[in-house]
């Protein structure tokens, strides 16, 4: 029955959505045809029904499309908002192409855009709505997922550990087998000897959960056999230790594949990125030129030597690049101006140098990298061919910040991890960043490096 009910949960959801659809819809009509009376409502009711129903089809459609019909604690509710959101304008979009190239009849603009609004705030209403109608069940002890766990792997204590900072979630541990010791620091019953089978019998859980380290696959491979003679379902987690940027699980003609170490294949967020590149950093060339003129002018003033500053870098999947800067140390004849860390009162800087360093003006030359496609506006910084052959040896999974393309600024440098600070403070930093990377978290770190302003401490 608890199963049933569960289940269910994916049935109220569409009947919400489809009751927020018909509202938004039959609303949007009343407010354009009975309260503003612009124009004679006849024959309109027929216009109203049949296009009712494609808005309720298309949303439906592309809700389900987006599997936002999934169990609810697989997603935090702001990633389900804006999910809806997209759902609905999708939606909106859709029948506004049938419009103007299938129906035979007019739609009101005003009718359409009202109901864009309405169904977008009904929706979000009423799914936060039955989001904490089931979160309050779940803290109530009602409904819960029941599980049994088995090994003491890595994976499976960090599973624990999440699983008890959020009981809303709605996940309760029956017992543990082969725990190492663990089930009584985490307050859960022990199964002796480890009888899985017995267990099951015992506590009828929804799920067992597995989790032994690499070398005790044998005992995960005995308790999955008994999965075959039994209606709950089995999880594993595997052990990976290495997996710093993200794992992704691919079907090969029916052979599984777990990808380390690679980061989400989002080829349409990846194409909205590397356009937003081009065109922020095209507009900011065209804003800056008169500017970088008269910076060009007082460095040549200033000291001798060119203006520009080149060397070579590492980006995306190590490739190597020359990344541009404005000139800010002294012309040595014995190269002493490329060699080794720049310090803080370097002898090596010049002293409009030092003010270009510590505002980051130096940098802004590196928006023509990103419009060649060298870089991108946000990304882990790169750094020399020299010392990526050192750092590599020393910080471990240094090399995987090479997952994505070089950027003009990035997480590590917003948090103050730039210049001669931790190289292990920036390089978890820009693996958070890959892991985690979406366009609206590039768009945070770009508002918060100019909400920050560019002058840094570590600048020099």
């Amino acid at each position: 029955m608890i199963k049933s009910y569960r289940k269910s949960f994916s049935f109220q959801l569409l009947l919400l959505d489809g009751a927020a659809t018909v509202l938004a819809w039959a609303l949007a009509y009343f407010i354009r045809f009975e309260m503003l009376r612009g124009e004679d409502a006849a024959g309109w009711e027929m216009v109203f029904l049949q296009l009712g129903f494609l808005a309720l089809f298309f949303n439906v459609f592309f809700l389900n499309l987006n599997s936002l019909y999934k169990d609810i604690r697989l997603r935090p509710w702001y990633k389900e908002l804006f999910s809806v959101t997209a759902c609905v304008i999708q939606g909106a979009l859709a029948i506004v192409v049938l419009y103007y190239f299938v129906l035979p009849f007019r739609v009101s603009r005003g009718q359409l855009l009202m109901y864009l609004v309405f169904a977008e705030c009904f929706l979000a209403l009423f799914r936060l709505m039955h989001r904490n109608h089931v979160s309050n069940l779940y803290t109530r002890g009602k409904l819960v997922h029941r599980i049994i766990l088995a090994g003491c792997g890595e994976q499976i204590i960090r599973y624990v550990q999440t699983i008890k900072s959020l009981p809303e979630q709605g996940y309760r541990f029956l017992a543990w087998a082969d725990d190492g010791g663990l089930a009584e620091k985490y307050g859960i019953p022990r199964i002796a000897g480890g009888g899985i089978a017995a267990a099951i019998e015992e506590y009828g859980p929804e799920s067992v959960v597995i989790g032994y380290t690499i070398t005790e696959t044998a005992k995960t491979a005995a308790i999955l056999e008994l999965s075959f003679d039994s209606l709950v379902s089995f999880i594993v987690l595997p052990e990976m230790s290495p997996n710093f940027v993200g794992s992704t699980l691919d079907d090969f003609f029916g052979i599984p594949l777990v990808k380390i170490n690679q980061p989400k294949e989002v080829f349409f967020a990846g194409l909205l990125k590397r356009n937003m590149d081009i065109v922020l950093s095209f507009i900011g060339i065209l804003l800056l030129l008169p500017f970088f003129i008269l910076l060009a002018l007082i460095i040549k003033l200033s000291s001798r030597g060119p203006v520009f500053y080149k060397q070579e870098r590492l980006t995306l999947d190590g490739e190597h690049f020359f990344m541009y800067k404005f000139r800010s140390m002294r012309v040595f004849e014995d190269g002493r101006n490329e060699k080794g860390w720049t310090t803080k009162d370097d002898p090596r800087i010049t002293r409009f140098g030092a003010f270009l360093r510590k505002t980051s003006l130096d940098e802004f030359p590196q928006l023509w990298n990103i419009l060649r496609g060298d870089m991108s506006l946000v990304g882990p910084r790169p750094e020399r061919p020299m010392y990526v052959k050192e750092f590599r040896k020393k910080v471990p999974a240094y090399m995987l910040r090479h997952k994505m393309k070089a950027g003009l600024t990035g997480w590590a440098q917003v948090n103050g991890w730039r210049g001669d600070t931790s190289i292990e403070k920036r390089i978890e930093f820009d693996l958070y960043y890959i892991r985690n990377w979406t366009l609206w978290f590039d768009i945070k770190i770009l508002f918060l490096t100019f909400a920050k302003g560019f002058v840094n401490k570590n600048a020099y």
